[in-house]
């Protein structure tokens, strides 16, 4: 059932967060439908943008994200859904012939220390070789880094991932692929505006190192961390650190160690720090029915698996997140599995340090998918509820959504 405006709007009240649509119903949950793509569509492309896959980024009231495709030019936007409910474009990608401002925008957005909202964008730039951009506090889009300039080798790398700042503003982030190596890159951007690449991924034998890196998180001791997606002594990924300085790169764990992956394989492209000071991630796939883990790195060489997905036939926990967890201020972790479900159309789990492990819901509960599908992205906290994407469905043309969710 469809609740009506006005009662959206004191469910908005009540959860103090001041976004609203259309509204479905899970166990001890409620799912609001903030947004469905493709509400402009125009000679076969969803201007408003198609298949988000991002995190949210909450910026004061509004939600900031972006979408793989779609757009005025059809690759891909940054939007923002403001106070008032509304969805707006921040930017449409490759209003240029080449696409000079990039194409295919990557999945996570940073808050840097000037207040502008960084991001990246997979594609087009020179050679094709990605960027990163920024979006000022008054709404106007600038290249910071174009990668391959000068270079079709790309030895600075290739594909973007992801952003982060350190307290002295300096910038880091990873590449996906290409670089001296052609597993990818670690590179800095000083405060004061200089590239320097840190670390080449596969520059060990076999790319023990591991190839594929995806998105960095500094941690409480100012180094970074983070996952690179295969490689390792097993060829299953793995979790790495490196001071902020490029030196000390270390793999803290390599997957697949154990027989038939049951310890994870692929870990997904984010790592979260939680209150206890551990690390905590997802596996795409591996653990025991071999789609997925959520794990925590308990020590240099040591995984506690908090949790199997597709622990029946039915996969009703879930099965492959594709993005790794969110903290909430309780200390509880949360996260999307793309798959599975009681609807088979993914679901949003939460997860404790202590093994407990629970659906809170299940997309794909109305008829057509109109409250979303396949998320591919976690949820964050804002405002008391949970936001996010899902990269299908949606009460449109099946593209995808925003909802909040109100755990």
């Amino acid at each position: 059932m469809r609740a009506t405006k006005a009662l959206l709007l004191a469910a908005i009240v009540v959860a103090a967060f001041p976004f609203g649509a259309g509204t479905a119903q899970a166990a001890g949950t409620k799912l609001t439908t903030l947004y469905s793509f493709c509400v402009d569509l125009q000679h076969k492309v969803c201007r408003d943008g198609d298949t988000p896959l991002s995190r949210l980024l909450p910026v004061g009231s509004a939600l900031y994200g972006t979408t793989f495709v779609g757009g005025e030019f059809a690759h891909g936007v940054v939007y923002r859904i403001g106070a008032d409910g509304n969805r707006h474009s921040a930017h449409d990608f490759c209003a240029d012939a080449n696409c000079p401002d990039g194409a295919q925008p990557g999945n996570y957005l940073t808050l840097g220390p000037d207040g502008a909202i960084y991001g990246t964008a997979q594609r087009g730039g020179v050679n094709d070789g990605g960027l990163i951009y920024r979006i000022s506090p008054g709404g106007t889009f600038s290249p910071v880094h174009r990668f391959c300039v000068g270079d079709p080798t790309c030895q600075d790398g290739a594909r973007p991932v992801a952003v982060v700042f350190d307290k002295n503003g300096n910038m880091f982030g990873t590449t996906g692929f290409a670089g001296t190596k052609g597993g990818g890159t670690v590179f800095e951007i000083s405060s004061g505006g200089q590239f320097s690449t840190l670390y080449q991924f596969c520059s060990q034998t076999d790319c023990g190192d591991g190839i594929q890196p995806g998105a960095l998180t500094i941690g409480n001791d100012g180094n970074l961390y983070g996952t690179a997606q295969a490689g390792g002594a097993h060829q299953g990924g793995i979790i790495f650190t490196l001071t902020t300085g490029g030196g000390g790169f270390t793999v803290l764990y390599a997957f697949c160690a154990a027989a038939d992956c049951a310890d994870g394989q692929e870990p997904a492209p984010s790592l979260v720090q939680g209150s206890d000071g551990f690390f905590y991630g997802t596996t795409t796939l591996g653990g025991a029915a071999r789609f997925g883990t959520v794990f925590k790195l308990v020590a240099s060489g040591q995984i506690d698996t908090l949790h199997t997905f597709c622990t029946n036939e039915y996969c009703d926990d879930g099965s492959t997140p594709t993005d790794g967890l969110s903290l909430a201020p309780d200390g509880s972790l949360y996260g999307a599995a793309s798959e599975g479900g009681h609807f088979f159309h993914g679901v949003v789990f939460r997860v404790t340090s202590t093994h407990a492990y629970a659906v809170i819901q299940d997309f794909c509960a109305e008829q057509g998918c109109f409250d979303g599908a396949g998320p591919m992205a976690a949820p964050v906290m804002a405002g008391g509820v949970l936001v996010g994407s899902t990269s299908a469905g949606g009460d449109k043309f099946n593209v995808g959504s925003v909802y909040s969710l109100e755990p």
